[in-house]
This record gives structure tokens, sequence and C-alpha cells, in this order.
């Protein structure tokens, strides 16, 4: 089923924002509440629990994450048979800690996306061309604020981008848990044809479950 969505374009790059609905994200939010959280970065990085794709209590969500996926790859005409949500993970920022994403990107991704699903401190994404920051006059302020933007967490608000974007997470200073679902994407089936109609190449990707063939119909603006 088509989802709607708003174009985001950071720096200039295209991103894409969803929202889902109450229900889902009340009952997304009680279920990760419950999940184990081990720290694999440095001291005062977030919580992150296992791998979520094959988790059943999860099967909504990533139901629905797949759905917003599909939408922009209908929209954008990418030459493969699916975009196939592929690795999945919830993270937890404790109240008052401190807690914070390191800068980093998702190598081997296609797109990633980060569902919000409180409140907290906001995803900051950095401009990968900063240098054309640094070539214009600035009256004021200058070239570190203006190749950083902001994603302030709404409930229930997906943001998907692609996986090149360098970014973080702010410390976690509020009074309440930050708790949010990151994933990967990657490229299946039939990618790039060329000549003969032939494809580039055939990928069969390990997805959330197994899909069928991505209808067109059901996904066009």
């Amino acid at each position: 089923m088509r989802q709607d969505y708003k174009e985001i374009p950071l720096f200039p790059i295209r991103c894409w924002s969803f929202k889902a609905s109450d229900d889902l994200t009340k009952d997304t939010l009680e279920k990760i509440q419950e999940l184990e959280y081990r720290n694999y970065n440095a001291s005062g990085a977030v919580g992150t629990s296992e791998e979520m794709t094959r988790m059943p209590q999860f099967h909504d969500i990533h139901e629905w994450f797949q759905h917003c996926v599909d939408t922009v790859h209908a929209d954008n005409s990418w030459t493969c048979d699916r975009i196939v949500v592929n690795k999945s993970w919830a993270n937890r920022s404790d109240a008052h800690s401190g807690h914070h994403h390191f800068p980093h990107r998702h190598p081997m991704s296609f797109l990633s996306g980060v569902w919000y699903a409180t409140e907290g401190a906001p995803t900051c994404f950095v401009d990968p061309v900063q240098q054309r920051e640094w070539s214009q006059f600035h009256l004021d302020g200058g070239p570190v604020t203006d190749s950083t933007q902001y994603v302030h967490p709404i409930p229930g608000c997906l943001f998907l981008f692609p996986s090149y974007l360098i970014h973080s997470s702010q410390p976690n200073l509020g009074n309440a848990n930050r708790f949010s679902i990151a994933f990967n994407t990657f490229p299946d089936g039939s990618i790039n044809a060329g000549g003969w109609d032939l494809p580039m190449a055939q990928v069969k990707v390990d997805g959330w479950k197994d899909l069928g063939p991505l209808e067109l119909s059901k996904f066009l603006k």
C-alpha cells in the first residue's frame, strides 16, 4: 500500500519523511522498550538491540518500513526489482545520560532509515560536500553551522536518507529515554538492465521476509 511522504532536501540531497499511525507507533514503542540493549561502542554511546528483522513481534513495523521504501523506489524509477529492508536494530539513549551516536555512515547499504519512537535529542547530518560552504561569503555564522542540518525526533516519523550521509545523534540530556529504530536496505533481483534487456547483476537479498515482485501500480504517484 502506498504511503504519504514529504521530500526533504538537505544541502541539497534528497531525503524523505514518513509518518506511521499512532497505533503502530504506540505498539512498537511498547515492544522495543522490552528488548535487551548492549553498548557496543565507547563509553557514553547509545545502547543497541539485536538484529530485529526476524523478530515476529516487529512484523508490522517492518512491513510499513518496506512500504515506505517501495513508495520512494517507485517514484524514482530505480532500476532494480526491489530495494529490501534487510537489517534493522533498535537504539536506546537513557535520560540525562549524555548517550549519543558518534558521526558515522552505513557502508554497503543503499538507503538507510531512522524511525523515531519517542522525542529526544536530534540527529545531525553533515554535508558530504562541505567545500561548497567554504567557497561562499558568510556575513555571520560560518561553515560549521551551515554544513550541518538537524532532524528533530517526532514520535512515529521515519527519516529515509542515502546511506553514505555522515550522521550522528546529539547527547540525550532530557528527562525521558530516547528510543528509535534504524535500518539498512539493499537492491534485490535484476539490477540495471542493459543491452538485450539483460541485467548487470542478479542479487538475492535476505530481507525481513520473502518478498514477491514489487507491484509498482500500488506505489506510483
